[in-house]
C-alpha cells in the first residue's frame, strides 16, 4: 500500500505514531516548532524571512540536522549535505516548488551565523552561543525521539 504523506489522515497517523511535542522554541530570529516527525523552522533576518519543514522520516535528515545544530552549539562550520530534502514555504496556489539550496552554520564574532538559501532568497540569522545550544538540544531531542 502506498501512503500519500500529504493527505490529512496520513499526517495525523504519523503524528500519533511518533508522539513528540508539540514543542515550540523561539531564539534570536529563529522560531522552531516540533510535532511528531515534523520540525518547522522559520528564520527571520532583517526584513527577510523563510520557513522550512523537515520530516525526520526522510532518510538521514534527522541525523543531518542534529549534526548541523550540534556544530552550531560548538561554534563549528557545518552544512546540511542534502538541503533539498527539506520543504520550503511557497505562496498558496503557486505550482513552482521552492527548493532549499543551502542550510549552514559558521562561527561569527558573537556566536554563530545560520544561513538558509533558496534560489530566490537568502536569510542569515545570528545566534548567540546560549541560544544555539538551546536550539541544538531541542533538535537532538526531536531527532532522537
Amino acid at each position: 500500500m502506498v501512503v500519500d504523506r500529504a493527505r490529512p489522515e496520513s499526517y495525523a497517523r504519523r503524528i500519533r505514531a511518533r508522539p513528540y511535542g508539540p514543542r515550540e522554541l523561539a531564539v534570536d530570529g529563529v522560531a522552531a516548532w516540533f510535532h511528531g516527525p515534523f520540525a518547522v523552522l522559520t528564520l527571520t533576518g532583517g526584513e527577510a524571512g523563510l520557513t522550512v519543514r523537515a520530516d525526520v522520516d526522510t532518510a538521514s535528515l534527522g541525523a543531518d540536522l542534529r549534526h548541523l545544530f550540534t556544530a552550531a552549539e560548538n561554534a563549528a562550520i557545518a552544512c546540511l549535505p542534502r538541503p533539498e530534502r527539506m520543504v520550503a514555504e511557497q505562496p498558496i496556489g503557486d505550482d513552482v516548488l521552492v527548493v532549499v539550496r543551502r542550510l549552514e552554520v559558521c562561527p561569527a564574532a558573537e556566536g554563530v551565523s545560520l544561513i538558509l538559501c533558496t534560489a530566490d532568497r537568502t536569510v542569515k540569522v545570528m545566534l548567540g552561543m546560549r541560544d544555539a545550544g538551546r536550539l541544538a538540544a531541542e533538535v537532538r531531542r526531536w531527532a532522537g525521539a
